[in-house]
């Protein structure tokens, strides 16, 4: 297997002592000019993952409540991809920053804030798990199961609670991070190693993977085991929980595997140090901790039935939302619309207009009643025919109506007559 091109450094303290740092906010100083490209795209490619995986299963969970299908399973399981959401749209990008630069650039303040907020971050997750375990538990102990219904007031209380010590807890790391001047004048962003085990730091480094990753995760796998037990015994009735039971735990052996090595490196670094950590492992570990935010999306779809419904809902409401082009006719009504084409068109219709027709004779003085208006009423067509018959008289031959004329005809014929004799 071939080494990673990566150099180890020590931080000494002012007057050149043993070794009291090492790196933070997961800057490493690496050596090769590949690996500083290579790793900070690979990290932006999770994120991106991550961060559309989690947007869409809280989208599926918002539109849910929506709808009415709040619990308090599905409150906290929105808890665990917001905390997702920050995780790949905060830390990680500020990580690909670190890593993609020899020097630190980022301040002062990044610094010293970037580990604890993604300890933030994922004791909210630890936590959220631990909870979402025993909410599961209450779900499958009930006969037949049902929703877990709690006040929306007590669920508001119980995530701002999960926050308030997931934010609090790693506040000892704020002043242990700092600015130091390396090599060549270079800014390096490190972290002090506690000093006795005594002091505060020495007790904290102890004490806080125990709190925030080995006592949440514990929790989480009895109630999950309580759960199975429930689930084994009544095992028609309790198909639907025992899905939803797999599912949560499979997301806890997602967390709990994924985020050791990052806690193998921060104890490492921490207490069981010099010399540091490998940095190669302390890359990996970062890779890793963010890959769970792109995979437990992954398992809520393949282990939950409601989810993957919840997702081709959304989807084929993102099409129909989407204005369609309109699609071509098939060839046969091509074909006859060419063929209609082809006949010449009719001519416009001709708008006629009701007229009054002429009287030939002056009629008496009257009132006319609207039957005799209405009679009188005619069309063009009409009037130009009386006009014509009027003003020129057809001869017999094209006289459409002989026999008004029979009697002018005859008289006619007489004088011939006689001419003759």
């Amino acid at each position: 297997m071939e080494k990673v091109p990566v150099r180890e450094s020590a931080f000494s303290s002012s007057n050149g002592s043993s070794p009291l740092a090492h790196w933070a906010a997961g800057s490493q100083d690496i050596d090769s000019p590949g690996l500083r490209v290579a790793l900070p795209v690979a990290l932006a490619a999770i994120c991106l993952v991550g961060f559309a995986g989690n947007g869409l299963v809280a989208a599926v969970l918002i539109r849910g409540a929506r709808r009415g299908k709040s619990s308090l399973i599905n409150s906290l399981i929105l808890n665990v991809s917001l905390a997702d959401l920050l995780l790949v749209s905060v830390c990680g990008p500020l990580r690909a920053a670190a890593l993609a630069t020899p020097a630190w650039t980022l301040g002062w303040f990044v610094c010293k804030s970037a580990d604890c907020f993604l300890h933030s971050c994922l004791a909210a997750k630890s936590l959220t798990a631990a909870a979402l375990a025993k909410a599961c538990f209450m779900y499958v102990s009930r006969q037949p199961c049902k929703a877990v219904q709690v006040q929306q007031r007590r669920v508001a209380a119980l995530l701002l609670s999960i926050w308030a010590l997931a934010l609090a807890l790693p506040l000892p790391q704020w002043p242990a991070a700092s600015l130091l001047r390396g090599q060549g004048g270079r800014l390096l962003c490190v972290s002090q190693r506690p000093g006795r085990p005594a002091s505060f730091l020495g007790l904290f480094a102890r004490l806080y993977p125990a709190l925030v990753y080995c006592a949440p995760l514990l929790a989480a796998f009895l109630y999950h085991w309580r759960a199975l037990r429930c689930c084994s015994r009544q095992l028609r009735s309790q198909a639907r929980g025992r899905r939803l039971t797999l599912m949560l735990l499979a997301s806890s052996l997602a967390f709990a595997a994924l985020c050791a090595p990052e806690w193998v490196v921060w104890l490492w670094a921490r207490l069981w140090g010099p010399p540091p950590p490998p940095a190669a492992l302390a890359l990996l570990s970062q890779l890793l901790l963010f890959s769970l935010s792109s995979a437990q999306p992954l398992i809520f779809v393949a282990l939950s039935e409601e989810f993957k419904e919840g997702f081709l809902g959304l989807c084929k409401r993102l099409v129909v939302a989407q204005p369609q082009a309109p699609e071509a006719p098939p060839p046969s009504q091509r074909r006859q619309s060419c063929t209609q084409g082809a006949v010449p068109a009719s001519p416009p219709a001709r708008h006629e207009k009701s007229v009054q027709v002429p009287e030939l004779e002056p009629a008496p003085a009257k009132l006319e009643s609207p039957a005799s208006k209405t009679a009188n009423l005619v069309l063009t067509d009409m009037e130009q025919f009386w006009h014509d018959r009027q003003n020129a008289p057809a001869t017999a031959q094209e006289d459409p109506i002989p026999w008004e004329h029979q009697d002018q005809l005859e008289v006619s014929a007489c004088p011939e007559a006689s001419a003759k004799m």
